[in-house]
């Protein structure tokens, strides 16, 4: 157990890579006193405190085309994409329940990224469980437009990224000198200024919510002043970054199992490139 904190960035399933890391990690029993993920980074830090190594990408490539699991169908109702109920839901067989008692008594602390729709900034839950900790997924993962805002204990909240996509500052506020974070684009990744029809839809659809709607069309601008400023954090040793080394082509809601799976390869690759440097930076 490291005294240090784990970052995990979303990317929905992009975050295969992250799976990849992050069960290394667990092959080498590797652990962190505070674990903060958004979205699928979210998804994927729950199964590394239940310590269910594979389980992540097992349930991405061998259930990827379960209606009940991904629909895009599910969108045209208001509905998340990715059915989080029927995730966390008790199946058996090779889709490999969640460990709810592992999770519960992890000696890591566990924080999920979302967006609060009513003051338009990040809010963060502390290691929730059982139907809180799927309400707070739910919200972290929640994407506008596409996905209904979740109900959460604080408030109507969306996607975590929109106000905090790499929560590394949050870390660091809260006392961590040491920092490890696993990004599912590449570092030279910047994204594009927001469009002038999503500005709008924006405006349209969250018009009772300006602040949050300001938050929104920003998020690029956040975003690349976080990559930017982990690459100059990285340089001077005070974070450690693990990062996809070439360009990430796997869709965020990728049908192609075989690239689901080698994504998920390149993530174990490149973490146990990663460990000796990482183990350096942490001792």
């Amino acid at each position: 157990m490291y005294k240090a904190a784990l970052i995990l960035e979303g990317g929905a399933l992009r975050g295969q890579y992250t799976a990849g890391v992050l069960d290394t990690f667990l092959t080498h029993d590797i652990h962190f006193e505070l674990v903060v993920g958004v979205s699928a980074g979210a998804l994927c830090g729950t199964n590394y405190l239940s310590e269910q190594l594979g389980r992540t990408n097992a349930i991405n490539t061998k259930h990827r085309m379960d209606k009940n699991y991904i629909s895009v169908r599910r969108a045209l109702r208001r509905q998340d994409i990715i059915n989080l109920d029927y995730l966390f839901a008790e199946h058996g067989g090779d889709w490999e329940d969640f460990d709810d008692r592992t999770y519960r008594t992890s000696p890591s602390e566990f924080v999920v990224v979302a967006t609060s729709v009513e003051q338009g900034k990040a809010v963060y839950f502390r290691h929730p469980q059982g139907r809180d900790m799927i309400a707070d997924l739910k919200a972290s993962a929640a994407m506008p437009f596409i996905s209904a805002p979740a109900y959460t204990s604080a408030g109507v909240c969306l996607d975590g990224g929109i106000a905090d996509s790499i929560p590394y500052q949050y870390a660091q506020q809260r006392g961590f000198d040491q920092v490890v974070v696993i990004r599912t684009r590449e570092r030279a990744y910047r994204k594009a200024p927001t469009s002038q029809v999503l500005r709008r839809a924006y405006h349209r659809s969250f018009a009772a919510y300006p602040t949050f709607v300001e938050t929104a069309i920003g998020r690029p601008e956040m975003y690349n002043r976080q990559a930017t400023a982990l690459e100059a954090l990285e340089a001077a040793g005070k974070v450690f970054v693990i990062a996809p080394q070439q360009p990430v082509t796997v869709g965020r809601l990728e049908h192609d199992v075989s690239k689901l799976e080698a994504l998920y390869q390149t993530g174990v690759t490149e973490a146990e490139a990663s460990l000796s440097s990482m183990r350096a930076y942490l001792a």
